[in-house]
Parts: C-alpha cells; structure tokens; sequence
C-alpha cells in the first residue's frame, strides 16, 4: 500500500479502539488520531466523547480543528481547560488517548524526548508533556507509528519517556495497543502480541522489521479492510485528508491542502 492508502487503513484501525462509552482526549499534533476520533463519532460510536484543543466532541472536520480553538467556538457545545482535563484523566472521566512516540519498546515503554540521529548526536524531541502521568492515569491508552522499523520498534527506549503496564494499584492499563503502517499489535501479559497484519504484510518481514520478540505472529490474521461506512466517515470528517501529514510521501501535499483551508 502507499502511504495515502495506508493512513486511511490507519485511521480505520484506530477509530475501532473507539466505543460509544468512551471519553477520548487527542491533541493538534496527531491528526490521524484525530480524524479516527472524529470518524468513530461520524460512524459506529456516535455516543462517544472527544476532546480536542478544549472543545467538547466538536461539530467539526479534521482541518478546522487543526485551526485551533478560536476556530472551533460556534461548532462546540464547551470547553474544558487543560487543568480541568487533567483532572478528567486522574477521575477516569476521560477513558482513552491517542499518543503517536517516536519510540515503543518490547515492555510498552515509550519515548519522545530525544533519540539518536544518523551521526550519533542526541536529537532533542517534542518532550514529554504529561506522557509520564496518562500512561499511570488514563483506563487506556492506544499507541500509533507510522514507520514500523527497528529503530522506532526497538528493544529499549533509548530513553524514557512514559513507562508501560500501567498502575496495577489504581486499575489502569497503560498502552494496549499498538498501530503500525504494518501491523496491530496488543500488549498483553507483559509482551506484544501481533493481532493482524496488513494486507501485503509477511510475518517474517514484520518481525524483521521489530526489535523485539512478537508472539502470535506466525497465525496473525489480515487486517480488515476499510468497510464503506467507515470510508463515508472518514471522507465527511477529513474530506481533504489531514491525516497524511504524518506521512512522509504524502506530508508536503497534505501541509499545502491545510493551509489553503487556513489562509
């Protein structure tokens, strides 16, 4: 698949993670975790809660909330402030996240403060907001990557950012599920297991391509197919499709296509 097919199959994966009694936080910088949440509202969990730059479950597509909140006024029924969603996520109102890191190791840890780049030198990274609090608050939370590769796939973080297998004491989970370019893969009993793989997808070449051990791997079914609701969804909520900004072949088109909307 290319990129633009593979961001469709993507967003259809994530809104599955969706149901009608979830409370979904997603932020301006994951625009294929938003157009998922979006979709998901748009098809088969209307009930569900989304919450995106303050604004409560918006009547709006993927490109006007990338405008931001000013954007989003006359289309929300309400806003919530980041200390406010904060304390959503420490009473579990708020039930899942989308979180894309730069890295995923093999005890779902995750990192996205700083990685290493071609000539050895530390690359400093976005940070980690509050990644090292949700992954110990938040019920559940779902991971996506773009470029399924050893490098982002590693057998360790290089380093850490948010720790994986949640707080048994409070009863969350931390991340569950992983969404690749090639693969979904859950976490569960402490190790990844491969639940499908994408059309084209080889479990050998997916293993490959992981730098840690994927359990399940050999019998992992295909990924299903985007249904044609789930097709109508997604072209009525990112009819310009934001969601290939977080793909390289596609990214430069799709920056365009947004600020034309914004101009």
């Amino acid at each position: 698949m290319d990129d633009a097919a593979t961001a469709v199959l993507m967003s259809c994966c994530l809104a599955r993670e969706i149901g009608d009694q979830d409370f979904v936080g997603v932020g301006l910088g994951t625009p294929l975790g938003l157009s998922a949440a979006l979709m998901a509202r748009q098809s088969h969990a209307p009930a569900a809660t989304v919450l995106v730059s303050g604004a409560v479950s918006p009547r709006a597509s993927v490109a006007m909330c990338m405008g931001g909140a000013g954007t989003l006024a006359s289309h929300t029924a309400g806003f919530v402030g980041h200390l406010e969603s904060m304390e959503m996520a420490e009473r579990r109102t708020m039930t899942l996240q989308f979180l894309r890191p730069a890295q995923v190791d093999a005890a779902a840890n995750m990192n996205v403060s700083r990685v290493e780049g071609p000539d050895g030198e530390q690359l400093r990274l976005p940070g980690g907001l509050a990644t090292a609090d949700v992954t110990k608050l938040l019920g559940r939370l779902v991971l996506y990557h773009t470029d399924h590769q050893p490098r982002s796939l590693p057998q360790r973080v290089s380093f850490l950012t948010g720790a994986g297998g949640g707080d048994e004491r409070s009863g969350t989970r931390g991340p569950v599920t992983l969404i690749t370019d090639r693969a979904v893969l859950d976490f569960e009993q402490g190790r990844w297991r491969a639940r499908s793989l994408h059309r084209g997808q080889s479990a050998a070449e997916v293993q490959e391509r992981t730098g840690f051990q994927l359990h399940g791997i050999a019998t992992a079914p295909e990924t299903p197919a985007p249904t044609s609701v789930e097709l109508a969804a997604l072209a009525e909520v990112d009819e310009i499709a934001v969601r290939e900004l977080e793909f390289r072949q596609t990214r430069a088109a799709a920056a365009a296509r947004l600020a034309s909307v914004h101009h």
